[in-house]
């Protein structure tokens, strides 16, 4: 468990981080956070689906060179939150100017309150990650009647997910800062927290435009991307002849683009026939007369 001072700690440098690059105070980040961690931290991001989970992210620092990866078959709205979860570590080690390969797995990036099994650090980048996210003074603004009024669970659930519609996070994350907030105690928390499984049911109850956006929030999107732009580069290389045809097309396969994309059209193989029937079939053995 983090101490009080850990938490408020990094509450204050969460808002820190969104005002020295000019993100507000209340704004919503979502999705833009992949571009932000490109543009505004000054670092590559990767992403790609892989087939296990084991791994979440990672962060690598080497000298000048920082990057993010996020596994992109987790669902779109674990990713905004892996993501904010290793720029977290990702602020540390430009801050301590160390080099480090720092891999997380889905043990380490929790986007619930659960996280009891994680090292420290983790600890302190998942709840990094909800504050960059979800400020607190945005859970108290919407919250802050919840006690004066009598909501139902259903109610409640429809106010969290109206959030998560906006903000693009998670509805664990949501529901782990009431509860870190002390706006919702342990019993109504974990009340709530069942009905993370039935999200989908649920928010066909809100309009079309919410109920469409949390479903897509809700599913991977097995999105490929680099900042390097790797199909171009494996293009430019092999315009200048340096590796073949074959290999440019299984590196651009595997970032959902084909030759045709960059108008390299494979060449075909003629076959070239001979007749050998004047020729000799070398399986004769001469004989003597």
């Amino acid at each position: 468990m983090l101490s009080p001072q850990e938490i408020d700690k990094i509450e204050k440098k969460a808002l820190e981080q969104r005002k020295i690059y000019d993100l507000g105070d209340e704004s919503p980040i979502g999705l833009k956070i992949f571009s932000y961690v490109e543009n505004i931290f000054d670092s590559y991001i990767l992403l790609y689906p892989l087939k296990t989970r084991k791994i979440a992210g990672f962060t690598r620092k080497q000298r000048d060179t920082i990057q993010i990866f996020v596994n992109t078959s987790f669902n779109l709205s674990f990713q905004v939150f892996a993501t904010a979860h290793e720029l977290y570590h990702l602020i540390d080690l430009k801050e301590k100017s160390i080099d480090k390969f720092i891999i997380c797995n889905n043990q380490d990036i929790s986007e619930s309150i659960d996280d009891s099994g994680s090292s420290i650090e983790e600890m302190k980048a998942n709840y990094f990650a909800a504050a960059f996210l979800m400020p607190k003074v945005v859970i108290e603004n919407r919250f802050s009647n919840l006690k004066n009024r009598k909501y139902s669970e259903v109610d409640l659930v429809l106010e969290i997910m109206k959030l998560q519609y906006e903000y693009e996070i998670p509805y664990k994350t949501i529901l782990k800062r009431l509860k870190e907030l002390g706006i919702i105690g342990n019993e109504k928390y974990h009340k709530l927290k069942d009905y993370d499984e039935q999200i989908l049911e649920y928010c066909k109850m809100l309009d079309e435009e919410m109920r469409k956006r949390i479903n897509e929030l809700e599913h991977s999107n097995a999105r490929k991307y680099h900042s390097l732009n790797v199909p171009k580069i494996a293009y430019d290389v092999y315009r200048n002849n340096i590796i073949s045809i074959s290999k440019l097309k299984s590196v651009v396969n595997k970032y959902g683009k084909t030759l045709n994309d960059f108008k390299v059209v494979k060449p075909e193989v003629n076959t070239i026939n001979i007749d050998f029937s004047n020729f000799g079939t070398g399986d004769d053995t001469d004989e003597e007369d």
